[in-house]
């Protein structure tokens, strides 16, 4: 059998990425494990991005294809209507890669979208109608409470749209949180299937052993509102005797400053290299994550996961999908109320010198490292395609 045929009968797995986000957040390294899943399943792997994206050391396979738009920039419904041209320019852009690049070059395809608004839905949609489909699948991960939006009926009627589009079976609805599977199931009438995180692999990086000189708390991420910046801000304005020996790490743009008598404050770029942070992640005890509810009741968080499988202590919010993954692990302490920034610091030393506690997160780390691996995720995935070829 010729490479050529071998490429034909094994899948491709094309990770469709319409905004790469100018490098922010999971999106680079989350998809870098996704090639790193399908490679040990033998499939082929290609990754679209949009032209001009503004992000230095892409990985050298990665296609740029798209058209960069602007679709998600804020605005009202009626704005993001008038924004249907430019759902249009990325829909042929997508549908010409898929017909030049992937459609005649391989027998089974799979359309893969982790990371979308509803106008890049569309777009994804339009494609299809100018493409071959009889042996194409499309796999949408969703990552947010889409089932609680406004535009909620608007990803329905999608998904119904590109259902039909494919053949019976080749449409899968994906999710990384066991509370979304249970809500989105209910809201869209179809199965979600639970997928592991997958770009947890910190076994490159030297996690460091404690410092028990200073108890280092780090915001990790961009300055946003709905991660708790406000919060952030009062914990570095306190002042009081419980804050010694406290440093807390945050971005240089979250605009806070240290006061007499508070933290120690270190602020680090807002925008960091993997290696700056993993840096971070190894030097920090405490990882302060004040996520709003609801806006994470079911959401999930990468940093929450990496620092469960790197043995760090997560501060969380309750109600949160963080919070809800800390009690299945008996991890009650670490669920805290922010409001009272003095208290907050009391948690802070209780729980960094609490043996009971860390060795419950080492049990916790245990389970994630079991769950949470590339292995798995291609475990997953090649069950998924197993049954969906059935």
């Amino acid at each position: 059998m010729s490479q050529d045929e071998g490429k034909q009968r094994s899948p491709i797995f094309v990770s469709l990425i319409p905004n790469l986000m100018e490098g922010e957040g999971h999106i680079i390294p989350y998809h870098q494990s996704v090639s790193k899943a399908v490679k040990k399943l033998g499939w082929q792997h290609k990754v679209i991005v949009p032209i001009d994206n503004n992000v230095g050391n892409l990985p050298g396979i990665w296609d740029e294809s798209l058209t960069n738009n602007n679709l998600e920039k804020e605005g009202n419904l009626v704005i993001k209507l008038f924004r249907i041209n430019e759902s249009i320019k990325l829909a042929k852009s997508i549908a010409h890669y898929l017909n030049y690049n992937v459609i005649n070059d391989f027998s089974s395809s799979i359309i893969f979208l982790e990371r979308f608004i509803h106008l890049q839905l569309f777009a994804l949609y339009l494609a299809l109608l100018w493409v071959p489909t009889d042996n194409l699948s499309v796999w949408l991960l969703y990552r947010l409470d889409t089932h609680k939006d406004n535009t909620r009926w608007i990803y329905k009627l999608l998904n119904f749209l590109i259902k039909k589009k494919v053949k019976p079976g080749r449409f899968k609805l994906l999710t990384d949180s066991d509370r979304l599977c249970t809500s989105l199931s209910n809201y869209f009438e179809t199965p979600v299937i639970e997928m592991p995180i997958p770009h947890t692999d910190i076994s490159h990086c030297s996690i460091k052993s404690r410092d028990i000189s200073k108890i280092i708390c780090w915001w990790p991420g961009s300055p946003r509102e709905e991660k708790g910046w406000e919060i952030i801000k009062n914990l570095a304005h306190y002042s009081g005797d419980n804050t010694k020996d406290i440093r807390l790490v945050c971005a240089e743009t979250s605009q806070v400053a240290s006061v007499k008598n508070g933290v120690e404050l270190t602020l680090v770029q807002n925008y960091l290299s993997r290696e700056e942070y993993y840096h971070w992640l190894g030097v920090s005890q405490i990882i302060l994550l004040p996520y709003n509810y609801p806006a994470y009741e079911g959401r999930t968080s990468g940093i929450f996961t990496e620092s469960i499988m790197a043995g760090k202590t997560p501060l969380v919010t309750e109600n949160t999908w963080m919070a809800s993954e800390l009690l299945k692990h008996n991890l009650a302490e670490l669920v805290i109320n922010w409001e009272e920034s003095q208290q907050v610091f009391e948690i802070i030393r209780k729980v960094v010198n609490s043996d009971t506690i860390q060795d419950k997160i080492r049990k916790m780390q245990h389970s994630y490292q079991q769950f949470h691996n590339i292995d798995n995720y291609a475990c997953v995935m090649n069950k998924i395609y197993q049954e969906m070829m059935l």
